[in-house]
C-alpha cells in the first residue's frame, strides 16, 4: 500500500505541477489580452469622442443650422421660426450618427432635440452642458449620459450651442465584439471570477479627470477544458501506478509482515515496561533489527533503574533542602534569645528577669512557627484522597465568601454566578480549602488600597466542567514568581509557608481538574479553578491520611 500511495502521490504531484503551469500560462495570457483590450477600447472611445467633437464643432463654425438660429434671434423672429429650426435637428443627428442631439440657447432654452424626450431637459442641465469644455466628453448630466460632444457659437450677447451624446454601452458592445471580450460600464458592484469566466476592470478618463470604469469579461472555457483533460490523465496514471505498486507491495509484505508485526507488538509494550526480547528468523536485516531492539530493551531497563534511583535521591534532597531552609529561619532568633539569657544569667544581670519573658515568648513563637511549617508539610505530603459526592459549588463559594467578609474589613467581595449551574461531584472540604486559600490571598493582596475589591465568578466551562475564577484589583503576581507560583515554599509573604497554592493545585489535580494563574502583571491577580462535573475519574480510597502516591514537588 505504501508503494502504491507513493506512486500515486508522485504522479499526482507531477500532474499538479503541470496543471499549475498551465493555469499560470493561461492566466498570464488572459491578463495580457485584457490589458490590451482595455488599451484598445480606451483609445477607440477617445478617438470616437474626438471625432464627435470635431463634427459638432464644424457644425457650430460652418453649419447652417446654428447660423439660422443666430439670425432669427437677431431679427427677433425666433418664435416664428422655432418649428422650422427644430426640424433640422433630427437630420443633423442622423448625419453625425449620434444617439442624441440638442439645439439650445445660452440661456438654457431648448430649441430642438432628437429624440423628443430630450426636449424636457432641465434648464440648469442645459447651462452646465453649454458651459463645459469641448474636450470633456465624460462630463454629462443625469439626462444626457454617455460620450458628450458640445460646441457653442457667440455673436455679441447671443449664444447658440449644440450638444450631442453617444450611448456608451452600445459603443462598448461593438468594440468588445471586435476585441473578443465583453465590455460594459462598471456600476460599482464587486464581481467574482467564476469557473467559466474571469473579470477585470479598467478606466477611461477625459481631460477634466472624469473617469468611466469598464468591466471586461473573457470566457475561460478553453482553460477549463484543458485542465479537465489534464485531471483525467493524472487520475488514470495514478490508478495504474498505484495498482502496479500495490501488487508488488503484497508480494514483499508476505516476507516482511510477520517478523515486523512481532517487532511492532513488542515495541508497543515498551512504554508500559512489558516488552520482551525477540527471537526472529528471516533476512539478515530483520535479525539485525531484532538484535538492536533487544539491546535497546536492556539499555532502557538499566536507564530506568538509574533514573528512578536518581529521581528519588533528587526528590529527597530537594525536600530536605527546603525544609531545612524553612526551619533554619526560626532557629536564628531562638538561638539569639537563649544566648542572651545565658549571658545575662552568667553575670547576674538585673535585666535577666525583665528579658526572660520577652526571650521565652520569642522562643515559643518561633517554635510555633516551626510547628506550623511541619504541619503544612505533612498536609502536603499526606494529602487524603477526595471523599466525593454531589455538591453545589455556588453554595460552597458563598460559605467561603461569607466567612472571609467577616475579617476582610473594607474589602468588597462579590460573587457572580451563571444561571443553571450543574451540581459537581467533589470533596466539599477540600474544595472549601482551595477557595479559602485563593480568597484569603486575594484579600491580602488588596489590603490598604483605595478601592479593594475581590470578585468570585462561577460559570460553565464547556458542557462538562465548571470554572471558578477569583480575581482581585491588586498589583498582581510578580513576573519572576509566576513560573514557580505553584511550587512548594514559593511565597513573598513574610509569615507564609509557600505550601498553600501547592496544596490547592494538588487538590484540583486529584479532582481531575486544574488550577492556573491567568492574570497579568499590574492588572490584578486571577486564579482559575476548573472542575469536571462528574468528579475525578478514579478517586483513591486509601483510608484517609494514607500517603499520597503522587511524587513530592
Amino acid at each position: 500500500m505504501a508503494f502504491g500511495l507513493l506512486a500515486a502521490l508522485s504522479t499526482a504531484g507531477l500532474g499538479l505541477l503541470l496543471r499549475e503551469s498551465r493555469i499560470i500560462e493561461e492566466t498570464t495570457r488572459f491578463q495580457r489580452e485584457v490589458r490590451s483590450a482595455c488599451t484598445r477600447v480606451a483609445d477607440e472611445v477617445k478617438r470616437q469622442a474626438e471625432s464627435d467633437r470635431r463634427l459638432i464643432a464644424s457644425s457650430c463654425a460652418k453649419g447652417d443650422l446654428v447660423d439660422r438660429v443666430l439670425v432669427s434671434i437677431e431679427a427677433g423672429q425666433l418664435d416664428e421660426r422655432r418649428l422650422a429650426l427644430a426640424t433640422g435637428v433630427p437630420t443633423l443627428r442622423e448625419a453625425f450618427g449620434l444617439d442624441g442631439l440638442v439645439l439650445v440657447t445660452g440661456g438654457g432654452e431648448v430649441l430642438g432635440a432628437d429624440p423628443k424626450p430630450l426636449l424636457n431637459i432641465p434648464a440648469d442641465e442645459v447651462r452646465l452642458l453649454v458651459a463645459g469644455a469641448p474636450g470633456n466628453f465624460l462630463r454629462g448630466t443625469r439626462t444626457m449620459t454617455g460620450l458628450v460632444a458640445r460646441c457653442r457659437k457667440d455673436e455679441g450677447r447671443r449664444t447658440v450651442a449644440l450638444v450631442g451624446v453617444r450611448d456608451a454601452t452600445a459603443l462598448l458592445g461593438r468594440l468588445g465584439a471586435t476585441a473578443g471580450v465583453d465590455i460594459v460600464p462598471h456600476q460599482g458592484a464587486i464581481y467574482l471570477s467564476s469557473r467559466q469566466e474571469e473579470r477585470a476592470r479598467c478606466a477611461i478618463t477625459d481631460p477634466s479627470g472624469a473617469s468611466l470604469e469598464l468591466s471586461v469579461t473573457k470566457s475561460k472555457s478553453a482553460l477549463v477544458e484543458t485542465l479537465e483533460r489534464t485531471d483525467r490523465t493524472v487520475l488514470y496514471a495514478s490508478l495504474a501506478s498505484a495498482g502496479a505498486a500495490l501488487l508488488l507491495g503484497i508480494l514483499l509484505a508476505r516476507s516482511l509482515s510477520r517478523p515486523l508485526s512481532a517487532l511492532a507488538e513488542q515495541a508497543g509494550k515498551v512504554a508500559e515496561g512489558d516488552a520482551k526480547p525477540l527471537e526472529l528468523r528471516g533476512s539478515r536485516e530483520v535479525r539485525d533489527v531484532a538484535d538492536a531492539f533487544n539491546r535497546m530493551l536492556r539499555d532502557l531497563e538499566g536507564t530506568r533503574r538509574r533514573l528512578a534511583a536518581a529521581s528519588r535521591i533528587a526528590a529527597w534532597r530537594e525536600v530536605a533542602r527546603r525544609v531545612a531552609h524553612e526551619v533554619k529561619n526560626p532557629l536564628a532568633p531562638i538561638r539569639a534569645a537563649v544566648e542572651t539569657l545565658r549571658r545575662l544569667r552568667a553575670r547576674n544581670d538585673p535585666r535577666f528577669d525583665e528579658y526572660f519573658d520577652e526571650a521565652t515568648r520569642t522562643v515559643l513563637d518561633e517554635v510555633h512557627r516551626i510547628s506550623n511549617i511541619v504541619t503544612e508539610f505533612t498536609k502536603f505530603a499526606r494529602l487524603p484522597a477526595p471523599k466525593v459526592r454531589e455538591e453545589n459549588l455556588l453554595e460552597l463559594c458563598e460559605r467561603v465568601v461569607g466567612l472571609q467578609r467577616a475579617v476582610a474589613g473594607e474589602t468588597r467581595i462579590e460573587i457572580r454566578a451563571e444561571a443553571g449551574l450543574p451540581r459537581v461531584v467533589c470533596d466539599a472540604d477540600q474544595i472549601v480549602q482551595v477557595l479559602t486559600n485563593l480568597v484569603q490571598n486575594a484579600v491580602e493582596a488588596v489590603r490598604g488600597l483605595r478601592t479593594p475589591k475581590v470578585f468570585v465568578d462561577v460559570e460553565l466551562e464547556g458542557d462538562t466542567r465548571v470554572a471558578i475564577s477569583v480575581r482581585d484589583t491588586g498589583p498582581g503576581v510578580a513576573v519572576e514568581l509566576t513560573p514557580r507560583l505553584f511550587e512548594p515554599y514559593a511565597t513573598t509573604k513574610v509569615q507564609g509557608t509557600g505550601l498553600g497554592l501547592a496544596i490547592a493545585q494538588r487538590i484540583a489535580v486529584e479532582h481531575g481538574g486544574e488550577l492556573a494563574y491567568v492574570g497579568e502583571p499590574g492588572s490584578g491577580a486571577t486564579f482559575r479553578l476548573i472542575l469536571p462535573v462528574r468528579g475525578p475519574e478514579s478517586p483513591r480510597h486509601d483510608g484517609g491520611d494514607a500517603p499520597s502516591e503522587a511524587p513530592l514537588s
